[in-house]
């Protein structure tokens, strides 16, 4: 799992985490991370997640200024036979 550190506090208080970010690398706040983590797993679960690509592009749209504001429509999907 990436840790960017503002993209991931910002996620984390939007989520209702607390997240104690550390800039010098520890277990600690990477152990935070994961647990973060392993919750918005278990809450997008319906949503089927494959893996943590999945949960940091979760977390990166949380927590980016990129998607402030946005509304997000489901794509059309056309079947194929």
């Amino acid at each position: 799992m990436f840790l960017k550190p503002n993209v991931t506090r910002v996620a984390a208080a939007q989520y209702g985490v607390d997240f104690h970010y550390q800039s010098r690398p520890n277990w600690s706040t990477y152990s935070e991370l994961l647990n973060i983590v392993s919750r918005v797993r278990d809450d997008l679960h319906d949503l089927a997640p494959r893996d943590m690509i999945d949960l940091q592009s979760f977390l990166w749209v949380q927590g980016s200024d990129e998607y402030r504001g946005r509304a997000f429509r489901a794509a059309q999907t056309i079947r194929i036979r």
